[in-house]
């Protein structure tokens, strides 16, 4: 699958679909540096793409960067209330919710 999205991307049918299409094949591969790379394009080329924003959070988490994750979820959380998609906001309100109580544990631990 990685090898036909990335195929269709060398053929130059660059979008964000197919950008996040090809990063959630990575992030199942665990190629999460990659699938992070994809993500960004994604966003980059629509900005107001809500489930590249959440699965890039995802993406800097597993790589641990927890400030990054915090960040894309904000914007992606920012960018779903804007456009309606309460589900997609509230999902990413609780993965920055769970991020937040893992960093108070740990400076209080």
């Amino acid at each position: 699958m990685i090898e036909k999205l990335l195929k269709m991307l060398e053929d130059g049918k660059d979008a964000p679909l197919l950008r996040f299409s090809l990063a959630k094949a990575l992030m199942a591969a665990r190629q999460f540096d990659d699938a992070a790379r994809h993500l960004r394009e994604a966003v980059h080329q629509d900005h107001d793409y809500s489930a590249a924003w959440a699965a890039l959070g995802e993406c800097l988490l597993h790589l641990g960067d927890d400030d990054g994750a915090v960040a894309a979820w904000v914007e992606g959380s920012a960018v779903a209330m804007k456009k309606g998609d309460i589900q997609a906001k509230r999902q990413m309100d609780v993965r920055l919710r769970r991020v937040q109580s893992r960093r108070l544990t740990v400076r209080q631990g």
